[in-house]
């Protein structure tokens, strides 16, 4: 049945569809590293020259890449079937209202795995530069965009939007995952480099 169904994208004229899908497909690989703020971790210890902790920075990145390697084929999964009809498909409409729906319990549950020390960090962090705080709240314009892409395009949407759509819908996901471990976001920021000496 699934054979069946993903039988047209495999077609000539389809093919840059596919293309598009799996290229975006691979580019949630990175998004985990941003949203845990592993990626700042690397950045300090990239700067302070730190071999040790760019090693566990790298392999940190390496581990959180291999778990996020299923990503790939659950996006092409979800997002291929009826990608070349118009419209939006009820599963995605289905998910983005439970994600909007676990927003606000998002917001509560936001660093209540830390302990007071990361917590202090985590507050000083925020009230030092509101950007960081902002950063991982960009779900939130995300989700408030796609409600009105769906009520304007439900219907009407074309192909290479609804892989935008699909795309977007999963990067949310993870950024709603990744606000329980999210401590190292900005805190390559609070890094003042020494000034050189002459």
């Amino acid at each position: 049945m699934i054979r069946q169904r993903l039988r047209p994208i495999f077609s000539e004229e389809l093919r840059p569809l596919l293309l598009g899908h799996v290229v975006l497909a691979f580019a949630l690989i990175p998004v985990p590293w941003f949203r845990t703020g592993v990626a700042d971790l690397m950045v300090v210890a990239l700067l302070f020259r730190l071999p040790h902790s760019a090693a566990l920075a790298m392999a940190s990145m390496f581990w959180l890449s291999l778990f996020s390697l299923p990503l790939i084929p659950l996006f092409l999964a979800w997002s291929l079937p009826g990608a070349s009809r118009a419209g939006l498909p009820k599963r995605s409409i289905g998910v983005l209202f439970l994600l909007i729906a676990y927003h606000p319990f998002r917001f509560y549950l936001e660093g209540r795995l830390y302990v007071a020390e990361t917590q202090a960090l985590v507050a000083r962090i925020h009230e030092q530069f509101p950007i960081v705080w902002a950063f991982k709240h960009l779900d939130t314009p995300a989700l408030l965009g796609l409600v009105v892409w769906t009520i304007l395009r439900r219907r009407t949407a074309r192909p290479a939007e609804k892989i935008w759509f699909h795309w977007l819908l999963f990067v949310c996901a993870l950024w709603a995952m990744g606000a329980f471990y999210d401590f190292g976001v900005g805190v390559s920021l609070l890094v003042d480099l020494p000034e050189p000496t002459s």
